[in-house]
């Protein structure tokens, strides 16, 4: 047989193969060590850890061990929620660049016109908050292109790939008009199906595979 070489070196093919497999069964390892779970958080919960808020989430869902959200919701909206008690999952879902969809159901306060429409899938010029050298920070800046979906005169349905503070709420004001509900029903594969309000489950087999996607396709 040929002998292929590398910087001078031979290459042992099994000794790669066997690497890559130590690899990947030292991943699921570690997951089975990691809490991955969906939660339908009901209006009224608080997106935080702080124990000594009332109606804080972790109290809400009432798991075991210690777990912390991916991504969040504000108090007045309902949906699906993440949580797991894996670090290394907020960065790999919510990073805008990795394009992971975060899809929400919006009804309004005025009915929506094609050119609001058109506005929000375009992208409108919004101030949010940013934490940066852990200080806050105003950011004043065009949303990125989203897709938007008319439901009714008053509803449409909106899918993100970025997350940045109570941004649907504030892209809603950027064109005169206001949000009188906010869903989310979907974070990149997973959804809410199999629960329903305050209810949480782990994630199964299938959404996991989001999940891995995400953390080793980021890394």
């Amino acid at each position: 047989g040929d002998e292929v070489c590398l910087d001078g070196r031979a290459v042992v093919w099994e000794h790669i193969n066997l690497v890559a497999a130590a690899s990947e069964v030292s991943g699921l390892a570690a997951e089975s060590r990691f809490v991955y779970i969906k939660y339908w958080k009901p209006r009224g919960v608080t997106c935080t850890t702080d124990r000594s808020i009332r109606g804080n989430i972790v109290d809400a869902v009432g798991h075991p061990e210690r777990v912390f959200m991916v991504g969040r919701l504000d108090k007045d909206s309902t949906g699906l929620v993440l949580l797991t008690s894996d670090g290394r999952v907020p960065n790999a879902i919510l990073r805008s660049k990795e394009n992971h969809n975060k899809v929400y159901k919006v009804s309004t306060r005025y009915p929506l016109s094609n050119k609001d429409l058109q506005e929000l899938s375009e992208g409108v010029v919004i101030t949010t908050v940013a934490q940066r050298d852990r200080k806050a920070k105003a950011l004043c800046a065009p949303t990125l292109p989203c897709k938007v979906d008319r439901i009714d005169r008053y509803a449409v349905q909106i899918t993100l790939r970025e997350g940045r503070n109570r941004q649907i709420r504030k892209m809603m004001e950027a064109i005169g008009n206001e949000v009188a509900t906010l869903h989310r029903v979907q974070v990149m594969g997973i959804t809410l199906v199999g629960l329903r309000q305050g209810q949480w489950c782990e994630l199964s087999e299938e959404e996991m595979e989001d999940v891995r996607s995400a953390i080793y396709g980021s890394s």
